[in-house]
């Protein structure tokens, strides 16, 4: 059986007003943060939700961006997404912009806490102030590039899941079939080949030249997914969507092999609009914040 005829309305642009009952989503007067994440609440405009903080210095934000993380990899591990010592999550340095956090090799993701962080150099060694243990080769090969080209990108996230293996073989982009697509509607990249494990800077500057000077996340043929962001929040958030969003597409695939169940491919406009809505940096960050705060409220020794 066909699909049933269904009818759009036209979405709405940046500053006009999208109305829910009888409250505005979108208004003129409305912050950058409220507009992004677009969320309802009293009148008087007293309610307010949380938004990325303010620092007054940059060793607060070190310290709070170090917390966010360490929770970053208990949040992988509660996904499975931890396999043996592949995998790993970059953090810029605030202090130090040519510096890096990072994990260190052979420590369990669902047991990393602030203290265990490595903090390397663009030369790859370690420094004094984190933990003073070694590093993944690989991980620095990618990472170093990767913040090496692009100066707006301060996280980036890799590792081994299921589904990304499993996607990456097609080395294809995910299509815009469905809505959480959109998060990564003109921000998906794709590397097209496959070098084998990455032990130089080569490859590594190779994959950053790949992802380009916009797109914040890389199907990466072969290999996996990565995935980057303005904080490690978001980062981390959009590596488990795009996993997802790996596995979805398998699944559409599969169906599609049937008559009459071709994917009906969303338009333009609103792909354009979805993705500032749902694939915008604020946003982002505010969907990692439940999984945050679960995991210092149940595990606490992740901040030690």
């Amino acid at each position: 059986m066909a699909p049933s005829a269904t009818t759009t309305e036209t979405a709405p642009v940046e500053g006009q007003a999208s109305t829910f009952g009888q409250q505005k989503l979108v208004t003129k007067g409305a912050t950058g943060y409220q507009n992004d994440v677009h969320f309802l609440a009293d009148k008087e405009g007293k309610i307010k939700l949380r938004a990325p903080p303010v620092f007054d210095t940059l060793e607060e934000q070190r310290e709070y961006q170090k917390q966010h993380l360490a929770a970053a990899f208990r949040f992988f591990a509660q996904r499975g997404f931890e396999e043996g010592v592949s995998g790993h999550i970059s953090l810029r340095d605030p202090v130090n912009p040519d510096q890096f956090w990072i994990n260190p090799l052979s420590k369990y993701f669902g047991q990393m806490r602030v203290s265990d962080l490595v903090l390397v150099d663009e030369h790859g060694y370690v420094q004094p102030g984190g933990a003073q243990s070694p590093i993944n080769g690989p991980a620095f090969a990618i990472h170093s590039q990767i913040h090496k080209a692009r100066p707006d990108i301060n996280a980036a996230c890799h590792a081994h899941s299921v589904n990304s293996k499993a996607y990456s073989a097609f080395g294809r982009p995910i299509e815009m079939v469905y809505q959480d697509a959109l998060r990564f509607y003109n921000d998906l990249a794709v590397y097209n080949r496959f070098g084998g494990t990455v032990l130089s800077a080569d490859e590594g500057a190779r994959i950053a030249q790949a992802l380009g000077p916009t797109c914040t996340s890389i199907i990466l043929q072969n290999h996996g997914i990565l995935t980057c962001g303005r904080t490690v929040d978001e980062a981390a958030f959009k590596f488990m969507c795009l996993d997802r969003c790996c596995e979805a597409q398998m699944l559409v695939n599969a169906s599609a092999t049937r008559p009459g169940w071709e994917p009906i491919y969303i338009n333009k406009e609103e792909a354009e609009f979805t993705h500032s809505k749902s694939g915008n940096p604020n946003k982002l960050w505010l969907g990692f914040q439940p999984y945050f705060d679960k995991i210092t409220t149940e595990e606490p020794d992740t901040l030690e």
